[in-house]
């Protein structure tokens, strides 16, 4: 069952605490908004972002349950979040309330169903995207400043990061390499890729360990995005049809 238009209905949202790994189970109000299945981290207007919302920074993958159904899903921030959030108060105007009483943005989350008929490849993308945002978003709070909360932002990119490689060097190009023996000079050079981001983020966590010269962190971050967007892209070009064709997605 998709879901409908019409005032929120309740969800439980489960999702894997960001310090402790443990899954979590909340009821949610959640909005179907133009197909889209959207809930608001508002926290009745509470001064901090409920912890719900700290731990899908974390790790988007989510599970849903409504009325009729249980499905996994990836939590994301909408880059239209802005007309979301007015369409939210169209349809809800208390939520135009809770913004009114805390100075924070409150964060618009849209869950993107995962179909159990997804594949390898479109969750590669999906996975390349949501990297991409977190490091458009790093990137955009060092335009405002070194946040103090840099240390831990960086440290959960990174990791994310670096876990997503060493998935596909262990797991996906060897399988690749075996099934698709053409693919075998792609996959070794996007291997030496791997060591190259691995060494920029090296490097990045060192600069914020050290809290270096922000005009340095900046051009490093720079280095980063530019090469993880070429490497992405190359990968996506090269691989996600022979993915598609071999593997399911997770889950």
């Amino acid at each position: 069952m998709r879901h409908r238009k019409g005032p929120p209905s309740l969800i439980m949202l489960t999702t894997t605490g960001a310090r402790t790994g443990r899954k979590h189970r909340i009821p949610l109000g959640a909005l179907e908004i133009g197909g889209r299945l959207v809930v608001v981290a508002s926290a009745m207007g509470a001064p901090k972002h409920p912890a719900w919302y700290h731990n899908i920074r974390r790790n988007p993958l989510v599970t849903v349950e409504t009325d009729a159904e249980t499905f996994e899903a990836m939590a994301a921030l909408p880059p239209d979040r802005d007309k979301l959030f007015a369409e939210v108060i169209e349809r809800e105007p208390g939520f135009a309330g809770y913004q009114a009483r805390t100075t924070r943005l409150l964060p618009v989350v849209e869950l993107h169903r995962i179909d159990t008929a997804r594949r390898m490849g479109d969750w590669l993308v999906e996975m390349h995207d949501w990297l991409r945002g977190e490091l458009t978003q790093l990137r955009a709070e060092l335009d405002c400043g070194v946040p103090r909360q840099l240390r831990t932002r960086c440290a959960g990119f990174c990791t994310a990061l670096g876990r997503h490689h060493t998935g596909e060097a262990t797991n996906i190009f060897p399988l690749l390499a075996e099934r698709f023996p053409a693919l075998k000079p792609t996959l070794a050079e996007l291997d030496e890729e791997h060591v190259v981001v691995a060494r920029l983020q090296e490097e990045i966590e060192r600069l914020v360990e050290e809290e270096a010269d922000p005009v340095r962190l900046r051009a490093e971050f720079d280095r980063l995005k530019s090469e993880l967007d070429s490497h992405f892209a190359y990968e996506e070009r090269t691989l996600v049809a022979a993915l598609n064709a071999l593997l399911p997605a997770p889950g």
